[in-house]
């Protein structure tokens, strides 16, 4: 009885240590395309990019408001102190044909010369005429359209239409930036992955060789020392410590990569293994003309040239009149109906054409000319001198790639070579052939030869990744 409760307490233990009925846990293991996806989705800066372009795009919506005709509606109320007058001071004289006249109707010749006197005197006038009333309310409907801006307004659309251009050339720009984090982080993270294994297997081989140092030592070898034993175990122990750093790293590169997606800090995932990098097929000159023709920064440089001719078409536009078209109904409304506001004057319209022409402005157009003018070398000069770093650049990327192709096919016959070294010494130990130092430095080399490789094809994926990012394409495609 006390030996079946005993089985029952342990298949209890056992069960709850091992859910039989939990299903098992599956981690999502993520591509580098994948990841690249998931960055596109995830990532802010996108958001930054598009908020660029739909600015841009409002820009340009602003200046092409000026092909269109401007209509305001206007009105106004308002109520002075007093009524609006207009005072008439001074003295008038009738003309002596008035006076004539008047004098023919006298009785008498003599009243008649009075008469004719009297009104050839200046006449005194002292009086005040209504014009307003103090309550005025007025309503204006005005329509202005611009006929001629000396160029002016064709230069604003050009330079709005280029700014739309540039912000499209920057949201490329960030999506060529995220497409290299994630691969450089990716890339990193397989690299430390690599390297993780190759350490452990490294320690495996080397607790093997302790086992087998031990074993010779205890049984009585002759070449076998008490100090090759703790030759073997000192090895040992910094291979793990080697180990955790790897481990470290690993987790670490796991994490950057994790951040370059936009994925939580809990989030879990595995990494598929990438498929092999390839070597590029084209020439030096093709990928240094690939790169002036895509790469986002030239490109924007090169619309900055652009602008900075229409921004001397505009400065330009200084030297020429501006012509523009108005019209205006107009409505008052008034309780008095004389003065300026009588019956004619209430209500009507005006039409016509309006010119300003700077005659002479102080010099300030010749001024924004050379401004403009200046701006336009300094831009030029820029772009000379970004072609020319461009190319440094991509030589230096593919001068880099070539080396790491090299690397890649010696390091991999060095493995080759010094895995078969390894084995030997392996079995020569294991009959007392040669010395414990020996195996322990072709454990060393082949993990040396190994490391040499992995961190040979991760500079070719570094290398490639940085000219994808340079040309603005990718390098393996086209």
């Amino acid at each position: 009885m006390k030996v079946s409760i005993n089985l029952l307490v342990i298949t209890l233990v056992l069960c709850n240590a091992f859910d039989v009925n939990a299903q098992p846990i599956t981690e999502e293991k993520l591509t580098l395309e994948d990841c690249i996806r998931i960055a596109m989705e995830k990532h802010q800066s996108l958001a930054v990019s598009d908020a660029n372009i739909a600015m841009a795009e409002g820009q340009y919506q602003q200046a092409m408001s000026a092909y269109w005709p401007q209509l305001a509606a206007q009105l106004n109320a308002s109520r002075a102190d007093q009524d609006r007058t207009y005072s008439l001071q001074g003295q008038f004289s009738l003309p002596p044909t008035v006076g004539g006249a008047v004098a023919s109707l006298a009785a008498n010749p003599q009243a008649a010369q009075q008469i004719q006197m009297g009104l050839a005197q200046p006449i005194p006038l002292n009086m005040d005429v209504k014009l307003l009333d103090r309550d005025v309310m007025t309503s204006s409907l005005n329509l202005t359209y611009p006929l001629f801006t000396g160029m002016k307004r064709e230069a604003l659309v050009a330079q709005a239409e280029k700014g739309i251009q540039i912000a499209q050339e920057g949201r490329r720009k960030t999506n060529l930036e995220i497409v290299r984090d994630v691969k450089k982080y990716y890339y990193a993270a397989q690299f430390a992955l690599q390297m993780e294994r190759l350490a452990s297997d490294t320690l495996e081989r080397f607790k093997a060789l302790e086992d087998l140092t031990e074993r010779l030592f205890q049984h009585g070898s002759l070449k076998v020392k008490k100090t090759d034993y703790l030759r073997t175990k000192t090895t040992t122990a910094i291979t793990r410590t080697l180990l955790s750093e790897a481990k470290y790293a690993r987790e670490l590169a796991h994490e950057a990569l994790g951040n370059a997606m936009g994925q939580e800090w809990n989030a879990s995932y595995s990494l598929a293994e990438p498929d092999a990098a390839t070597p590029i097929n084209q020439e030096l000159q093709q990928l240094v003309e690939s790169a002036q023709t895509f790469n986002p920064d030239i490109q924007q440089l090169k619309l900055a040239v652009q602008i900075s001719d229409d921004q001397i078409t505009e400065a330009r536009s200084g030297y020429y009149p501006m012509i523009g078209f108005q019209a205006e109904v107009h409505d008052i409304q008034t309780p008095y109906h004389s003065g300026l506001t009588n019956t004619a004057n209430r209500d009507g319209w005006t039409i016509g054409v309006g010119m300003q022409w700077n005659l002479f402005d102080g010099f300030l157009t010749t001024g924004k000319v050379n401004q403009a003018k200046a701006q336009r070398r300094k831009l030029e000069s820029q772009q000379i001198l970004l072609d020319q770093g461009m190319a440094l650049q991509v030589k230096q990327q593919f001068l880099s790639i070539k080396s790491a192709n090299t690397q890649i096919k010696d390091s991999k016959e060095a493995v080759t070579y010094a895995s078969e070294n390894r084995q030997l010494h392996v079995r020569a130990y294991q009959e007392e052939l040669v010395e414990t130092k020996d195996v322990i430095e072709s454990q060393i080399v082949e993990t040396f030869a190994q490391g040499t490789h992995y961190r040979s094809r991760y500079a070719l994926e570094m290398g490639l990744l940085s000219l994808e990012y340079l040309i603005g394409q990718n390098v393996q495609t086209h």
